[in-house]
């Protein structure tokens, strides 16, 4: 009796041990699938989509999201012939944490700021950008030396590059912080902000659904940086280099700039301002 329980208790652990391994060795190999690798199983590059026009939106009639940044993520997932699939995230203060948690396989439209990189890695840059300024009418700032003072109050999205260069560029203002592009433009509509400072182009966005707001400025000196495609850092570099060598072909032929462009006329902007470039220089 002794011996048949030996026997049994030890056939137990063997299969258990057996199971085991079995499970460390798939838990293993999932944790060292590289991005290139996850894509190419599956089929699909999942791409973080917020609210965020031109850049991201969700076309009303149909539920679908669409928008500059959406057109170049297809555009990769063409070249690559598998499925693009958006995935709702919770905008740019959000960007490093799913992409370390493999929520998504992209972020776009991200400044590679020294902070972000010691988190994250980059593809790019996919385009040049300007940030401008967007006044409730009863606030007249013309250069960013208005704007760098106690007494004005400038909303922000919260985790952004927007809130960064602020803080860069006008470090005596007041900082209104908030989630969205949305709740940013109420506060400066409302009065609750003297204005806001955004990208140029969602710049013009809301000041083409706001006409209620004051004046749109491009305030000097000038501050325009590059957007970026940001990634999860790993050893396996294809990925990477591929999106170094989809955006390099893209900026260069202009591509990406008229997809930007695109989406502006989609929402009624026919029109750049003579003063707003797409270049660095």
């Amino acid at each position: 009796m002794g011996i048949r329980w030996l026997r049994a208790a030890l056939a137990m652990i063997v299969v258990s041990v057996a199971v085991i391994a079995i499970v460390d060795s798939a838990v293993a190999q999932q944790k060292s699938e590289s991005t290139w690798d996850l894509i190419k199983r599956t089929g699909k590059v999942r791409m973080g989509v917020f609210d965020f026009p031109p850049y991201f939106l969700r076309d009303k009639a149909t539920g679908e999201w669409v928008g500059a940044m959406i057109e170049m993520g297809k555009d990769i997932a063409k070249e690559l012939d598998v499925k693009y699939e958006p995935v709702e995230v919770g905008g740019f203060g959000e960007a490093v944490l799913t992409l370390q948690s493999g929520k998504v396989d992209f972020n776009f439209a991200l400044q590679a700021t020294p902070k972000r990189s010691t988190a994250i890695d980059f593809a790019g840059p996919i385009y040049w950008i300007e940030w401008v300024t967007v006044n409730n009418p009863k606030f007249h700032g013309k250069v960013w030396a208005d704007y760098n003072k106690p007494e004005v109050k400038v909303a922000v999205m919260q985790g952004s590059s927007d809130e960064l260069l602020l803080r860069k560029i006008a470090p005596l203002a007041t900082r209104i912080e908030l989630k969205d592009i949305s709740q940013v433009v109420l506060a400066v509509s409302s009065g609750r902000a003297d204005a806001f400072t955004t990208t140029v182009l969602a710049s013009m966005v809301a000041k083409s659904k706001n006409p209620g707001l004051g004046d749109f400025v491009n305030p000097t000196p000038r501050v325009a940086l590059p957007g970026y495609i940001g990634l999860r850092m790993e050893e396996d570099q294809r990925w990477q280099k591929f999106l170094n060598r989809w955006a390099e072909w893209n900026i260069l032929l202009g591509y990406n700039e008229q997809r930007m462009k695109a989406s502006l006329k989609t929402m009624g902007i026919d029109e750049v301002p003579s003063t707003i470039s797409f270049s660095p220089n």
